[in-house]
């Protein structure tokens, strides 16, 4: 979210007056016109920001951030997720011919009702106001054995749906077989879009292995595999939820070093054009200019004499409907002219940009300059002597 925040702070304090074609101690540009009704200032050189800058930012959050942030990867598309596996059951074969007492015949040996909780790293996001979105679970099966293990069960899949609880039957696991000496995916399946809650839980009720005589006689590999299993795959799309809303405060944009003091401007007014496709909406609010440091653990300490008008709302968008926002800034020196601005403070408000229903967050969504050009209209004022 930094980079953000360097993005917007740095065009609204014209970052393109670092070129050299717009040095005025050699003479004036032909492009720029002082006194007309602007001055037109490319700056393509900036941005575009996109998400994949802010995620370094979700592990300084404190609390769960850094947590969350650990988990959270990014597919081949570029789309972020959270994953998770585990057991649903999981034995050595020798203890099971243990538990099975006689095992002298074939027979089918009942293993009992197992439980798994699912969804337990995806719930952490609605701990940071995220939500997920595009759910699949895959349920697997581990054999050790040379030879085939028919199995049943009461398969039940349960999550939260728009209209409560669901618990949904898995008709697909109440007869298997299990491949001697394999691993494979027995079941497949992807929740509905809406459903915006991690998987609960998955259960297997009753669940019976038609086990051959002396199970360890035939173990396939005594070095290899020795347990039987049956697992779960889970992976999560992020998106942001209705309620989301994340206050941050005191935000420092770095050293940005703009040199507008060799303008000798006393006031103006800046105003760019921004594409957003975050589906975030940024209130920016209480921008302050800082006075130069020799390092960043020096004390940062305001310049009152320059005042930089607030309460900026960047809507948030998403990659099909992109939002565009024109945002206008008045920047302006109590007295004399405005100097070089090194450092910006600034508060942040960060809420769910509403009726854009459920996005998927992206790496390539982020934060553009539509335009080409920062305008500098209206009220441009050259100072006469440095002491005005």
């Amino acid at each position: 979210m930094n980079r953000i925040i360097f993005l917007i702070a740095t065009a609204l304090c014209v970052a393109a007056c670092s070129h050299k074609e717009y040095d005025l101690s050699e003479g004036l540009n032909k492009e720029i016109t002082l006194f007309g009704d602007e001055i037109s200032l490319p700056i393509g050189s900036i941005g575009p920001v996109t998400l994949q800058y802010a995620m370094g930012s979700l592990g300084k959050i404190e609390g769960l951030g850094s947590m969350v942030a650990e988990y959270i990867k990014q597919d081949a598309e570029g789309y972020l997720f959270i994953a998770d596996s585990g057991d649903i059951y999981r034995n050595n074969i020798y203890e099971i011919e243990r538990e099975m007492g006689d095992v002298s015949e074939a027979r089918t040996w009942d293993a009992g009702s197992q439980y798994a909780s699912v969804g337990g790293l995806a719930s952490m996001l609605s701990l940071i106001n995220l939500k997920c979105c595009n759910q699949s679970i895959t349920i697997s099966a581990a054999n050790p054995l040379s030879v085939s293990i028919p199995a049943s069960c009461g398969a039940t899949i349960s999550y939260t749906g728009a209209t409560g609880g669901v618990t949904m039957p898995v008709a697909e696991l109440d007869n298997v077989t299990l491949k001697r000496r394999s691993e494979e995916a027995l079941f497949s399946m992807t929740l509905p879009a809406d459903v915006t809650e991690p998987v609960s839980s998955i259960q297997f009720s009753h669940l019976a292995l038609d086990m051959p005589a002396t199970p360890t006689s035939r173990i396939s590999d005594r070095t290899g595999n020795l347990f039987l299993a049956f697992t779960y795959s889970f992976k999560s799309g992020i998106t942001v939820g209705e309620r989301f809303s994340f206050p941050l405060k005191n935000i420092s944009t770095g050293q940005v070093n703009l040199p507008l003091g060799k303008y000798r401007l006393k006031k103006c007014e800046v105003e760019i054009e921004l594409e957003n496709t975050i589906p975030i909406s940024v209130t920016i609010d209480n921008i302050r200019v800082l006075e130069p440091r020799e390092s960043k653990d020096e004390e940062a300490v305001v310049n009152e004499n320059i005042t930089v008008s607030s309460g900026i709302t960047v809507a948030g968008g998403s990659m099909e409907k992109p939002s565009t926002t024109v945002i206008k800034v008045a920047i302006e020196a109590l007295s004399g002219v405005i100097p070089d601005i090194p450092e910006l403070l600034l508060d942040l408000q960060l809420n769910a940009q509403p009726n854009l229903g459920i996005v998927p967050l992206s790496v390539k969504q982020g934060l553009y300059v539509k335009s080409s050009s920062a305008r500098l209209c209206g009220g441009i004022t050259l100072g006469n002597n440095e002491n005005e």
